[in-house]
């Protein structure tokens, strides 16, 4: 935690100006899971004011990644990073809460079900080699399968190139998130050789992609493969998309991990005009200031029910700006959607399959 001094000292002796930023802290109304209560346990512990104790620990959990808080915050500190240092202190440490502890013993039979689960989904000729890797990640083949098979259908066709899809192992984001950084680090590294030779590799999963091209880096882990997700594909390639008809209102969500993480705002919106023949709806806080799902951190396995909490709050967003069908960019987000309401909750990748 020592490497991200700066950013918890700064968190710690602030006003609390990001405070209603944080969508767990605004679901649990607690003091200290604000971004400013987790930063300050962070603080006081790398400081030796306070012990590692587990009823501390817990709060470095109390995160999704979103990153929003930095999109609020004046020096625009990196809450969600130094949370992840943070749990990886606690899982050393041994205070590391028994979910967490969990998400790490349990992933190598996730991934395990997950390659099974791709091996049905994809023929064995889908999953040669080719030029372009479409990786629809872990959730969307064991959760979202339908989807996965559009996005590897939408790849084909809108790359151009032989295709294979890549199911065969994991990126690792959960075991980062969970707090086992060596781990993570070598399922990065892993995965990133199972592409070599590839042209390019497209991800459904804006997660994965994050934890590839981003998170990885930071550990000194590179591959030579370029990495994008589906929907920098689709609009670089507006034209081979064809028009499909929605009824009603569609409204975009902005997916954590690909806006504020990946900075990819404009990309969906085009491909989503260019389809439908119209712009797309907006929630009422969109692009750098867009409402989390709940679907990240592993929140969903660590406190489910503050993770359907944030989700149904932006299902309320969403019915307050009008309604219709809420369309993402990422196979947790739907996954989390569709689980916390009634409202139609589509994949991009879905849409896109659909145009082409």
């Amino acid at each position: 935690m020592d490497a991200h001094e700066h950013a918890h000292t700064y968190c710690a002796y602030c006003p609390k100006l990001c405070r209603f930023s944080c969508p767990v802290s605004t679901v649990q109304a607690r003091e200290s899971t604000t971004p400013w209560g987790k930063m300050s346990a962070v603080h006081h512990v790398a400081r030796g004011t306070l012990p590692l104790e587990p009823s501390l620990a817990a709060s470095f959990y109390a995160c999704t990644g979103c990153g929003r808080c930095k999109t609020f915050c004046t020096h625009e500190n990196e809450v969600a990073v130094t949370l992840d240092a943070a749990r990886a202190e606690a899982v050393r440490g041994g205070a590391a809460p028994a979910a967490a502890l969990d998400v790490i013993a349990r992933h190598e039979g996730r991934v395990a079900r997950a390659v099974v689960a791709g091996d049905a989904l994809f023929e064995p000729s889908e999953r040669r080699a080719g030029e372009t890797v479409f990786v629809p990640g872990c959730t969307a083949v064991t959760q979202t399968p339908e989807a996965a098979r559009d996005g590897l259908r939408a790849t084909k066709a809108l790359a151009g190139t032989t295709t294979r899809a890549e199911t065969g192992a994991c990126c690792g984001l959960p075991l980062l998130e969970a707090g086992d950084v060596d781990a993570f680090v070598a399922s990065a590294r892993a995965f990133l050789a199972r592409m070599a030779g590839a042209r390019e590799a497209i991800f459904q999963d804006p997660g994965c992609l994050h934890a590839l091209r981003v998170e990885a880096k930071r550990f000194g882990v590179h591959g030579d493969v370029r990495l994008r997700h589906l929907a920098e594909l689709a609009g670089d390639q507006l034209a081979r998309l064809g028009h499909v008809a929605v009824e009603g209102p569609l409204r975009y969500h902005d997916p954590c991990r690909l806006g504020r993480g990946l900075g990819v705002y404009d990309a969906p919106r085009a491909a989503i005009a260019r389809m439908t023949g119209r712009a797309p709806d907006e929630f009422a806080e969109h692009h750098e200031r867009a409402g989390c799902s709940g679907a990240g951190g592993q929140l969903p396995r660590t406190d489910r029910a503050t993770a359907e909490g944030i989700a149904a709050e932006r299902l309320a967003d969403h019915a307050r700006s009008g309604g219709g069908t809420v369309v993402t960019a990422c196979p947790a987000s739907a996954r989390s959607f569709a689980r916390a309401g009634t409202h139609t909750v589509i994949d991009l990748a879905t849409l896109l399959a659909r145009a082409v």
